[in-house]
C-alpha cells in the first residue's frame, strides 16, 4: 500500500492505494518527511542570522528615535528664532521710546 493525495472541489484528501495504482492528473504521491539535523556550522549561522535580525531591529528603533529628536530640535530652533525676533522687536520699541523721551526733554 502507498499513500496518495487527491485534489477535488472539496479540498485535498489523503488516500491509501495499492502499490500498483497509477496516479491520475489530480493526484500526488505522498513524500516521506525528511528531518534535517543542522550541523554545528549551520547552527552557528542560524544563531548569527538571528543576532543580525535583532541588531537590525535595534538599529531601526534607534533611527526612529533619532528622527523624533531631529524633529524636536527643528521645532526648538524655530521657537528660538521666534523668541529672538520678539526680543529684537521689544528692544527696538524700547530704543524708540527712549529716543522719544530724550527728545521730549
Amino acid at each position: 500500500m502507498k499513500v496518495i493525495y487527491r485534489t477535488s472541489e472539496t479540498g485535498i484528501h489523503r488516500l491509501e492505494v495499492n502499490d500498483d495504482y497509477e496516479l491520475q492528473a489530480n493526484e500526488l504521491l505522498a513524500q516521506p518527511e525528511v528531518v534535517h539535523n543542522p550541523s554545528p556550522t549551520e547552527q552557528l549561522l542560524m544563531q548569527q542570522s538571528q543576532q543580525i535580525t535583532v541588531l537590525q531591529a535595534m538599529a531601526m528603533q534607534q533611527n526612529q528615535a533619532n528622527a523624533k529628536l531631529q524633529a524636536t530640535n527643528a521645532q526648538q530652533a524655530t521657537q528660538i528664532k521666534q523668541l529672538q525676533q520678539m526680543f529684537m522687536t521689544a528692544n527696538q520699541q524700547q530704543a524708540i521710546e527712549k529716543t522719544k523721551e530724550a527728545t521730549a526733554q
